[in-house]
């Protein structure tokens, strides 16, 4: 009866510490951390000709933010071109050029304070300048002479 009992109690006790480290693992989301500016979320893809893109937002103070850009042009091949580090100051303010590669980049904003983490991720495809030379001169203006 004793060894029953101590082998339920055992159990009990391991069940009840792998319910907790299941909970630990799943951090809490920083709070009041923001994407302001750089990065849509809600399109599927950004465009755009520019070689670089400002980031902006907004986290606590001491927060670290770390962006990744991948080059994702290749289907299946996510290739780390660049990475930031940038920790927040007493304005709970953060700013970051990053450069765009040609071709499709995914940009992966995450931010870490203490045992707090939140991640945001977007897709930026920069076009080429010859793409944008040859729309230059196709572009049509109301009112212009046929």
């Amino acid at each position: 009866m004793k060894k029953l009992l101590a082998f339920f109690l055992i159990a009990a006790s391991i069940m009840t510490l792998h319910s907790l480290s299941v909970f630990a693992a799943e951090p809490l989301p920083v709070e009041r951390f923001a994407i302001t500016g750089g990065l849509n979320t809600e399109k599927a893809c950004d465009i755009t000709f520019d070689a670089t893109r400002l980031i902006t937002g907004t986290a606590p103070k001491d927060t670290t933010v770390t962006i990744s850009v991948y080059d994702i042009t290749e289907p299946d091949n996510k290739k780390l071109e660049s990475s930031y580090t940038i920790t927040v100051g007493s304005s709970g303010i953060f700013s970051q050029s990053i450069d765009l590669a040609v071709g499709r980049n995914y940009a992966v904003v995450a931010a870490e304070n203490g045992n707090k983490y939140s991640e945001v991720s977007a897709t930026i495809s920069r076009k080429s300048c010859n793409i944008k030379a040859v729309l230059s001169q196709y572009i049509a203006l109301p009112g212009q002479n046929k």
